[in-house]
């Protein structure tokens, strides 16, 4: 879905904490305050996946709170048991971002058919290690501010996380062709993707967990937009032909909903977030899933089996998404994509073929009047082509990688 909207999850603002009041025992001796509990559990253990810089582990935190108290989280640290080494700790800023508050007022029953709410508070958590440190277990300690109460931050550890070691993430083949396609929204622990659990029929689960946005760029120029920014055909992906990743059968798709005008996102819901959309079931409960084609261009039916390459779209911007682009996730555990449990995969082959350059973008984005229309009328700017490609297999791409498939 769209790197340029904003993030579809209800930020709530959360109060100090409340530490039960004082009891008086049959002496009329005061007791200590109530020592606040909060345990953590992890919902999906994370399956290592290798990109570019390192190996990425993801996964989520819940936090479910004993007594009555209200929570409010200051700094999380992942530690490695074995060694009592640090791994990692997200800055002040990322964990801002990576902590979701529970909803309140809660979901409802019928809300719980489908909600982006929260029924318990998140951590979600995406940190990069090198292939010969990836831990076997993981630990948190989870730091609660008590400003409110005159008492010093408290200190939770727990959270045993086991890294599935013995998983391996699917590797597919490519899903366009040739040179000019971008990453965006991926292999970084603050993305729209991996920051957007949902839930269906009661169970909460983050489908984008490894999702992709791809957007295509002209290979010489590097430019984005061919003409009037405002149009959608004025986008050199419009109309780019997807291929299978693998080879498997169709299992679900849509292809009856109209394109957007360029900016213009309709209102969301889960009927039409995903727009016209192919689900491939790939084997070992694992599905393909492409998100956002033209309206009418799907090639394949429910039942097809397709082969590795084939033409089973062309690229769109239909549903949730403002600008032409493919959204590509695999999902594992149900053949859907909203409702599927996000799994890690890797491309088989594919060149770097630029890098990009974010200190320039960060620098034009922070004056106040810069507007997305100039984002893209400029995008070739932020782009510098390699003298030589860089082969890479069996890897995840990183964000904002600029690459050559086969």
């Amino acid at each position: 879905m769209p790197a340029t909207r904003s993030v579809l999850l209800i930020i709530i603002a959360i109060s100090e904490i409340i530490v039960a009041g004082c009891d008086y025992s049959s002496t009329d001796q005061q007791q200590e305050p109530e020592t606040p509990v909060v345990r953590m559990t992890n919902p999906v253990a994370p399956v290592p996946v290798a990109s570019t810089n390192g190996v990425n582990i993801a996964y989520e935190l819940e936090l479910i709170i004993q007594g009555n108290i209200t929570l409010v989280p200051k700094k999380i640290e992942v530690i490695d048991p074995v060694t009592g080494k640090l791994i990692y700790t997200p800055n002040a800023e990322v964990f801002a971002k990576i902590f979701m508050p529970a909803s309140n007022p809660p979901p409802t029953a019928e809300e719980m058919i489908g909600t982006l709410k929260l029924s318990v508070p998140r951590i979600s958590i995406w940190f990069k290690v090198s292939p010969d440190t990836v831990p076997d277990r993981l630990v948190h300690r989870l730091t609660l501010n008590q400003t409110v109460s005159g008492l010093p931050p408290l200190s939770i550890t727990g959270g045993e996380v086991t890294v599935r070691k013995d998983l391996t993430p699917v590797i597919i083949g490519s899903p366009m062709r040739g040179s000019g396609w971008v990453a965006m929204e991926t292999t970084e622990p603050t993305t729209h993707h991996f920051l957007m659990p949902v839930t269906i029929n009661g169970v909460t689960t983050v489908d984008q967990r490894f999702a992709q946005d791809w957007f295509y760029i002209d290979p010489v120029t590097g430019q984005a937009v061919q003409g009037d920014v405002n149009l959608t055909k004025s986008y050199p992906g419009y109309g780019k032909e997807l291929l299978a990743v693998a080879d498997g059968t169709v299992v679900d798709m849509r292809d009856d909903l109209p394109d957007n005008g360029i900016y213009k996102v309709p209102p969301f819901s889960f009927a039409t977030g995903p727009g016209n959309n192919v689900v491939i079931d790939i084997g070992n409960s694992k599905y393909a899933c492409y998100v956002h084609t033209i309206p009418g261009s799907i090639q394949v039916k429910m039942g097809d089996t397709v082969k590795e390459g084939q033409v089973i779209a062309l690229l769109g911007n239909s549903g949730q998404s403002d600008i032409p682009h493919l959204h590509f996730e695999v999902v594992t555990g149900k053949p859907i994509i909203m409702g599927g449990e996000g799994y890690p995969f890797v491309f088989r082959s594919f060149d770097i073929i630029a890098k990009f350059n974010r200190t320039l973008l960060d620098s034009r984005t922070s004056s106040p009047d810069y507007t997305s229309q100039k984002y893209w009328s400029e995008f070739g700017d932020f782009i510098a082509f390699s003298p030589q490609p860089a082969p890479q297999q069996n890897k995840l791409t990183e964000n904002w990688a600029i690459v050559r498939f086969p």
